[in-house]
């Protein structure tokens, strides 16, 4: 699977322009700074184990579910930027 957006930035925002919560109301909501946010929506930040569970408790995402989102979505740009490289350099074992 390769993502391009981190889904679990994408189903925050999306939850939150559903409900029609501002972003800095959701942060002080949350008590986190409004910039881990922001970085978090432009992609400058994943989602943290501490940011999922504030927004598991503020906004009822599963915690569970971001941080799997959030991993899918590092393997697949880890294997985008690493792959090929990887499969270049490392012969699997044989037994």
């Amino acid at each position: 699977m390769n993502l391009k957006t981190n889904p679990a930035a994408g189903l925050i925002h999306d939850e939150l322009e559903a409900r029609g919560i501002a972003a800095s109301r959701a942060a002080e909501g949350m008590h986190i700074p409004r910039s881990r946010l922001s970085d978090i929506f432009g992609g400058r930040k994943g989602v943290s184990v501490d940011t999922a569970l504030r927004i598991e408790r503020y906004l009822g995402i599963s915690a569970s579910l971001l941080m799997r989102l959030q991993a899918d979505f590092d393997l697949s740009k880890a294997t985008r930027e690493k792959g090929a490289e990887l499969k270049r350099t490392i012969k699997p074992l044989t037994v």
